[in-house]
């Protein structure tokens, strides 16, 4: 009885330890035993969610120019239907080139509380006057606000919004708000509480400002791209939008100027080995890795549709730059996943990246582009 009590128990500290060596997952978020991030919480670390910043300014800017601006769309939608819509589920429209210059009137756009959402207040007493002015403002900012015939002008408009399709909260508006989101927005939300939850499950100290912290992390989306717009990009040697890189934007991030951040988007298809070459740690420069490449070339067999986005949905790319005082680096972190639904499995896949290489390795060169 002795001796199997002892074979037991050497069996069972066998498997205890087989499982500190590896991470298991838990609601999407990677899990590790204590002794395989044991060092971690020697290093006092600041995080910061600069998209959420990123989000409230953008719809901001969209109100207000949404205010500035006439709401003409170059359709006009009237319901067709009447008598039996009950709402913007069962409408239906018909539609005819806005040759008159119709525009939505008699209301005003603000910034929700919480700054995620774009509000449009009316006072309706009518449900067809509240439906056709729903999909006129959809129009209108889909397709002439962050849309335009010439491709470039789309980009800047797009890059200036920081989203590429606006939709319709009908769960949130009512006979006196219309509400409208971005879809930049709308992935910000979903995978902002998991980011920093993975980040912390790396048992470091967290600290409340970047003063006090041995370790500064930063994590941003890009802004939405649908698939034409990155095949377009990346044919023509262009970047992705990232917010913090731009020298002029008041949230950029300066690690005691040791990298210098003339622009705000990192290029495409550029290969990791003609960025190292290149670089010399300036992100004017940095572009895409071969392992993000490789997400480029999913898009290779999709229909060619260069200047619309109809019948496709955009995604975003997540970055995560990491200042470390103590060993003076300053490494911006570029994932290959492209995001673009609200499955579980595309976020839990970025979790566990992150997890390897911001927790498990912190000195991981795996994903930098600088």
């Amino acid at each position: 009885m002795k001796n199997l009590i002892m074979k037991i128990a050497t069996l069972a500290a066998i498997i205890f330890g087989l499982s500190g060596c590896s991470s298991t997952t838990i609601n999407g978020l990677s899990l590790n035993n204590d002794s395989v991030l044991k060092d971690n919480s020697k290093t006092k670390v600041y995080y910061e969610d600069l998209s959420e910043k990123f989000v409230v300014e953008a719809n901001k800017k969209i109100v207000e120019d949404l205010n500035s601006l006439d709401i003409i769309p170059i359709k006009w939608y009237t319901l067709s239907n009447q008598k039996e819509a009950t709402g913007i589920a069962n409408s239906k429209y018909t539609s005819t080139v806005n040759d008159l210059r119709k525009k939505v009137e008699n209301g005003n756009f603000k910034v929700s509380n919480d700054g995620t959402k774009i509000v449009f207040e009316k006072q309706y007493t009518d449900l067809v006057a509240q439906l056709e002015d729903i999909q006129n403002i959809y129009s209108y900012l889909n397709f002439s606000l962050i849309t335009d015939k010439d491709i470039e002008t789309s980009f800047n408009k797009r890059d200036t919004y920081l989203t590429a399709s606006i939709y319709f909260d009908k769960e949130n508006s009512n006979m006196q708000e219309l509400v409208f989101f971005t879809r930049y927005s709308f992935f910000h939300d979903l995978v902002k509480n998991g980011i920093k939850k993975q980040i912390e499950l790396g048992t470091w100290e967290m600290v409340d400002s970047p003063e006090k912290a041995d370790k500064e992390i930063y994590f941003e989306l890009s802004r939405d791209y649908f698939p034409a717009e990155l095949k377009y990009l990346r044919k023509n040697k262009k970047g992705i939008k990232f917010v913090s890189l731009d020298s002029g934007n008041k949230f950029n991030i300066e690690a005691n100027n040791k990298v210098k951040n003339n622009s705000s988007h990192i290029g495409v298809g550029q290969s990791a080995m003609n960025l190292a070459s290149s670089s010399n740690g300036d992100l004017t420069s940095a572009a895409i890795g071969l392992a993000v490449a490789g997400v480029f070339s999913l898009f290779e067999d999709t229909p060619k549709k260069e200047n619309t986005i109809i019948n496709e949905y955009s995604g975003v790319f997540a970055s995560i730059r990491v200042i470390d005082k103590i060993k003076n680096t300053d490494n911006l972190k570029l994932y290959d996943t492209y995001i673009n639904n609200d499955m579980f499995d595309t976020r839990n896949n970025l979790f566990k990246k992150i997890h390897e290489t911001i927790n498990i390795d912190p000195d991981s060169k795996k994903y930098n582009i600088n």
